[in-house]
């Protein structure tokens, strides 16, 4: 199965799950990746958080039914929330008023409408590729836990999730640790300073490290990579918008063509010494990948 079917297979189940138990790691099961990977590219095509996508088509499913004289109470357990109060809450973040109001002839509402998937061709630039087999790697780090993968900012990468992972790297700038981290590199990974996303039984973190064989002083943690093969994403310009925008471009464009699949639960953003802000900054991005089976 292609990577587009396999992600619009995953858009079905969750359709088709809005009123009930919907069990995300399934539907990243449909599209062939684990939930966090899932979570991280759904962020990135898409441009919102999956919670937040699932929690908008459930309140517009509620907003048809509310329309139709269903009872507020019966509507809000049927899309999953726990009180009336949570629902009317929700409900009015999400379309400024409350579901009495809904109920209301002429009530303005408005639709999220549902997400599907496709191939285009859209003529941008290039986007230099290898693949790259590596033997296991050692990461030695600091990491910034990011919670249940439901409310996982940096995982979506919405603009809080940015503004967060900008605070963190600030942080063990100031603070020495990056320094103090390259000073443990030791060539048995990729060279530089790496940002580390981890998706580890639902729980996701996002790690500062280094690859290094050597101990870890007492402030810092180690994670152990096995081996496999990468796939290599060279990035050119500043790394706080540069990283990002190939990320959508590899799971936009790259994945759906490939031939390649995701595997595994950590990728890799590889940072040598330099200006981060400069145009002309090289970095790269390494993902995990395995031959997509044929058929």
């Amino acid at each position: 199965m292609g990577w587009i079917e396999g992600l619009n297979d995953a858009m079905d189940y969750i359709e088709a799950n809005l009123e009930g138990e919907l069990d995300l790691a399934h539907a990243a099961r449909l599209a062939a990746c684990t939930e966090g990977q899932f979570r991280r590219m759904f962020s990135y095509i898409a441009d919102i958080g999956l919670g937040e996508y699932v929690r908008r088509r459930r309140i517009s499913r509620a907003a048809l039914d509310l329309s139709r004289g269903e009872r507020v109470v019966d509507v809000a357990v049927r899309y999953g929330y726990g009180s009336p109060t949570a629902f009317n809450r929700a409900f009015r973040d999400a379309l400024g008023i409350s579901p009495s109001e809904a109920k209301r002839p002429g009530a303005p509402l408005s639709v999220f409408p549902r997400l599907s998937f496709s191939l285009t061709v859209t003529g941008t630039e290039p986007l230099p590729w290898r693949i790259v087999p590596w033997d296991g790697m050692r990461l030695v780090g600091v990491s910034l836990p990011c919670g249940p993968s439901e409310a996982g900012l940096l995982a979506q990468m919405v603009e809080e999730g940015r503004e967060e992972l900008e605070r963190f790297w600030g942080g063990a700038s100031r603070s020495g640790s990056i320094d103090a981290l390259l000073a443990l590199a030791d060539g048995s990974g990729p060279a530089g300073v790496l940002g580390v996303n981890v998706s580890e039984g639902g729980e996701l973190s996002y790690r500062i490290a280094v690859a290094s064989s050597g101990e870890a002083p007492g402030w810092a943690d180690e994670i152990h990579v096995p081996a496999g093969t990468w796939a290599v994403f060279d990035c050119t310009g500043p790394c706080d918008v540069a990283t990002a925008e190939h990320y959508r471009r590899i799971f936009s464009e790259w994945l759906p063509s490939s031939g390649y699949e995701l595997a595994g639960d950590v990728s890799l953003e590889v940072y040598p010494r330099g200006d981060f802000s400069s145009r002309g900054y090289r970095s790269e991005i390494w993902m995990p990948v395995a031959r997509r089976p044929r058929g």
